[in-house]
């Protein structure tokens, strides 16, 4: 009798976590996007990763609020970190001219993400600004294990160079 009654409590107990399990995975699907999450969404470069990809890649991502005059990048200077800004500007100055004010969600720090180089020019914020922070050593870690999203990400960012490069051979002519 005492077996019988052991197994019973034994089959509550398993029934008990699987119904808890269960009510878990559901409040899982139900759970808003965090801030980060939609922060990605709104930005170009990550237009072509899924959903899934993008919250990979958020590992690799911080959020952060910087203030008018924050100085991004310092030329000269190694730089582990990419930045993309979500609204506001930043001021680019090389070897003390100004080459370029950015806007409309910019990334800043890929030359020094591509060739591992120090920083090729001084940014600035000019304006209170909410960007997403990449860490570079993450962000590499992450494209060697998931090779679609290492793909997507260097396409993405060699079209944003060809873009800038095409814009300073106009300038130039």
């Amino acid at each position: 009798m005492n077996i019988r009654l052991i197994e019973l409590s034994v089959v509550s107990v398993v029934f008990a976590l699987i119904g808890i399990m269960v009510c878990d995975s559901f409040a899982v699907d139900k759970m808003e996007p965090s801030e980060l999450s939609e922060a990605l969404a709104q930005v170009e470069l990550f237009d072509k990763l899924t959903d899934a990809e993008r919250g990979v890649l958020e590992a690799a991502a911080t959020l952060r609020d910087g203030k008018a005059g924050k100085q991004m990048i310092e030329q000269g200077k190694k730089l582990d970190k990419m930045f993309i800004l979500l609204n506001g500007r930043a001021e680019v100055i090389a070897n003390g001219e100004r080459v370029a004010v950015l806007s409309g969600r910019p990334l800043l720090g890929e030359i020094e993400f591509l060739d591992k180089g120090p920083g090729s020019a001084d940014a600035f914020l000019i304006e209170d600004t909410k960007f997403i922070e990449l860490d570079n050593a993450e962000l590499n870690k992450l494209m060697e294990k998931h090779h679609r999203i290492g793909y997507v990400l260097m396409h993405e960012i060699a079209k944003i160079e060809a873009v800038r490069l095409r814009a300073t051979n106009q300038k130039s002519d």
